[in-house]
């Protein structure tokens, strides 16, 4: 092993009671932590740490790899490779070939758990992450770190009871996993739908729009719509479209091919007063300021 590893695995050897272990049996836990090194050659570093699919080794035991620091590549065979990084959890299934390796320009350092299931539960992290939702992006999880740290306390002390306490310590990471997964799915969803508002709002910056229109649109209720695009952009919908039509008006002002009055009913203000009103509210300045000041023109 490179001297840069750090590596321990501790095994379970306590005695298991398949009617008090929640259908789990923790074979193994520990944590492996590696420093950058960057005279090791990317070739030799993956020769020494991932195996060729059709002459490595696979095992009969899920395995749960949490990654603390770092970045590398995680590839399942006759699968691409795929990007790894801190605060992502990997979960191998049994008897699946896989591969994977860190960049040897930043430090590593990942936690894992091997276990059995009973036919129930392996069913059910089969269904729950799927092929494609085996690298879960769970973020900085600091009560995940400490249920991984506390399973390594439990075996390497020996506590008594030792296999319900880690397959309850077992039962909350997975949880997390699939909860924090769940979320962040969520916020990505809700994100996306804040960014095709904006998109909307710039496509649409010359008509009529409000965020009722924008809502229905996007298939979403307006009191959720408008939480949503608050909590992403810090602005509510009304707010953040006039500013974009404030920002046109701008533009329309510096490129003098339209009257005061033509850029006001462009941009449908109910009229040139109203528009110079909200204008100079926004920037300091009237329209005609404005744009003499941008453009060199006179006032008079």
């Amino acid at each position: 092993m490179n001297t840069n590893t750090l590596q321990s695995e501790f095994n379970n050897t306590a005695s298991t009671d398949n009617h008090a272990n929640f259908g789990f049996t923790v074979n193994s836990v520990g944590y492996k932590s590696i420093l950058p090194d960057e005279h090791l050659r990317r070739d030799s570093q993956i020769k020494d740490i991932r195996y060729h699919f059709k002459k490595g080794r696979v095992s009969n035991q899920f395995k749960v790899i949490y990654i603390t620091k770092g970045a590398g590549f995680v590839s399942f065979e006759d699968g691409e490779e795929l990007r790894i990084e801190r605060g992502m959890i990997l979960i191998i299934m049994p008897n699946q070939k896989y591969q994977y390796y860190h960049m040897t320009e930043t430090e590593w350092k990942e936690y894992f758990i091997r276990f059995e299931a009973n036919a129930v539960y392996s069913q059910l992290i089969r269904s729950l992450f799927t092929e494609n939702e085996q690298i879960v992006d769970v973020g900085f999880n600091e009560e995940l770190v400490r249920l991984f740290q506390r399973s390594i306390d439990v075996v390497r002390n020996g506590l008594k009871s030792s296999q319900v306490y880690l397959s309850g310590i077992l039962l909350h990471i997975l949880g997390l996993a699939m909860a924090e997964s769940r979320n962040k799915a969520l916020e990505k969803k809700e994100m996306q739908i804040a960014e095709q508002a904006k998109i909307i709002m710039n496509e649409q910056i010359f008509s009529e729009i409000d965020a009722h229109q924008i809502a229905a649109m996007l298939n979403v209720s307006y009191s959720t719509f408008r939480l949503n695009f608050r909590k992403y952009t810090g602005h509510s919908p009304a707010k953040y479209f006039n500013d974009l039509r404030i920002e046109k008006a701008r533009e329309m002002l510096c490129e003098r091919t339209d009257s005061i009055k033509e850029i006001a009913f462009k941009l449908n203000y109910s009229s040139s007063n109203h528009f110079s009103s909200i204008f100079k509210k926004a920037t300091g300045y009237s329209p005609k300021d404005y744009r003499c000041m941008q453009t060199g023109e006179s006032s008079e």
